[in-house]
């Protein structure tokens, strides 16, 4: 098991389907950006499941820092965007 899924699942505290999920979706997206140190990074998140943990822990987008957004559709979609070069990405389940 990688590194990186140990401490997705420790930071949720269990192994799902829905962290499963938001991990390979994390694991992507960090092949095209750069974890998020400060805000640079942005992820909309259109669901409130359990793959949202992967992405707060593995790229560092959070609500506190506002760079985490939910928009309630129900969803397993995602959208990423930087700040900085306006890149941007979409994926959906």
């Amino acid at each position: 098991m990688e590194d990186d899924l140990k401490r997705a699942i420790e930071f949720h505290g269990h192994m799902c389907p829905g962290l499963a999920i938001g991990y390979r979706v994390a694991k992507y997206v960090k092949n095209h950006y750069r974890r998020s140190e400060d805000e640079e990074l942005v992820a909309v998140v259109e669901n409130n499941s359990c793959s949202v943990d992967a992405i707060q822990q593995m790229l560092g987008c959070t609500f506190g820092k506002g760079n985490l957004m939910f928009i309630d559709n129900g969803k397993q979609v995602f959208t990423f965007y930087h700040r900085g070069d306006g890149r941007a990405m979409r994926i959906y389940f």
